[in-house]
């Protein structure tokens, strides 16, 4: 018998096929790279409490009812290595916000269209009409000028097939520019997955948790110099505990988390200077019970959605449109990226990048950095004035 080491861990994780049941690692790509502080699998009972005379000022030994099981999963910000190919933690983001596309390599060109290509507008082959949806974030491949933007609109109209950029580029776009391949995740109002999570130690002892929801997942030291990281909490139906081998060994991608600098944040579409900026996005989690369930909770789904956060731009002395923002509860959007450099001037890959559209400062602060004022601006991201808008897309490319 030997005491288990923390760093002998690993965790996988796995979209269920029936509703928590447990399903086992299938293959050595299961697995998730977490980060070695904060993650956590934790299971619980209600305990029951019986109210009865013993004839002593002491508590007769209780019951334990409904098991469940908490956690969390800390992994670093990072894209595949394989351009537009879902990351590692693909089975997180879909749990955590229900939808997901992936769009394959696209070439602007306007043949089928009036043309030509400008700044913001990128002329589409009809056969292209479908890809693309408001809200999507698209790199175009420039050589030497890389462009990363979240589209502003779409027109699927044969022979007038295009999207709009919200941020512009430097210059026109031309025939033969390629739009990177992407996944995308998106808010939903169902189909978010339930998780068998596996946690192995030494390789011997496991750890499961079934019936899992992610009822949360926040961005985390999106700041100045650091390596930014996803947390996502979770709760389930049901754990187990055995002594069962650890089926495969891990192969963990070999992506490279990106530094937060060239990490570009926009309000509106206009670059801001910030230093940091955080998201946090809330699940509300429903249980079906039954009588007849022999641990009382039958099925999970998510049945609210709340996404909030903050970001400090730098306090200006000839402005005050923050303060007016906030005032006037004006709506706004927010736009940010990180990538990998290439050791071509103004090219890069593995981008992970989030768009909010529809953002109101709830509260407003100050603070100082050495000495320089920041605004340190709360925000609520919602589903815009007519409730039609997604609230998040984080996309990889």
């Amino acid at each position: 018998m030997a005491i288990a080491v923390k760093d002998n861990t690993v965790y996988a994780v796995e979209i269920e096929d029936t509703e928590n049941t447990y399903k086992a690692p299938t293959a050595n790509t299961s697995y998730v790279q977490t980060l070695a502080d904060g993650a956590e699998l934790t299971p619980a009972k209600e305990l029951l409490e019986r109210n009865i005379f013993n004839g002593s000022i002491g508590k007769t030994t209780p019951r334990t009812g409904t098991r469940t099981v908490t956690g969390a999963m800390p992994v670093e910000m990072r894209a595949s290595s394989t351009e537009g190919a879902a990351p590692e933690y693909d089975a997180l983001m879909r749990a955590a916000l229900g939808s997901r596309r992936q769009v394959t390599t696209t070439s602007a060109d306007d043949t089928d269209a009036g043309g030509p290509h400008t700044t913001s507008r990128i002329y589409l082959l009809d056969a292209d009409a479908s890809k693309y949806t408001e809200g999507d974030i698209v790199t175009v491949k420039v050589a030497g000028d890389y462009h990363t933007s979240p589209i502003s609109a779409v027109s699927n109209t044969p022979g007038d097939v295009y999207i709009d950029l919200l941020v512009a580029a430097d210059a026109a776009f031309t025939d033969g520019d390629s739009i990177a391949a992407v996944t995308t995740y998106v808010t939903s109002n169902s189909g978010h997955p339930s998780l068998s999570i596996s946690k192995y130690l030494e390789t011997t002892v496991l750890e499961q948790a079934t019936g899992c929801r992610v009822n949360s997942m926040a961005l985390e030291n999106f700041t100045t110099g650091q390596l930014a990281s996803w947390n996502f909490g979770f709760e389930g139906m049901d754990f187990d505990r055995s002594l069962t081998a650890q089926p495969h060994t891990p192969a963990y991608s070999d992506a490279e988390p990106p530094i937060i600098l060239q990490a570009c944040v926009y309000q509106d579409g206009v670059q801001l200077p910030v230093n940091e900026l955080s998201i946090s996005l809330e699940n509300t989690l429903g249980f079906a019970t039954s009588t007849c369930s022999e641990n009382g909770r039958i099925s999970g789904r998510v049945t609210e959605r709340t996404i909030s956060g903050s970001f400090n731009p730098y306090k200006q002395d000839d402005s005050i449109s923050q303060f007016t923002k906030f005032k006037n509860n004006t709506e706004f959007s927010i736009f940010g990226y990180a990538i990998l450099p290439s050791s071509t001037a103004g090219e890069y890959s593995q981008v992970v990048s989030f768009y909010l559209p529809s953002c109101i400062i709830t509260e407003m602060g100050e603070a100082d950095q050495d000495g320089l004022l920041q605004n340190e601006l709360s925000f609520s991201a919602g589903r815009g004035a007519d409730g039609t808008s997604e609230e998040i897309y984080i996309s990889f490319s």
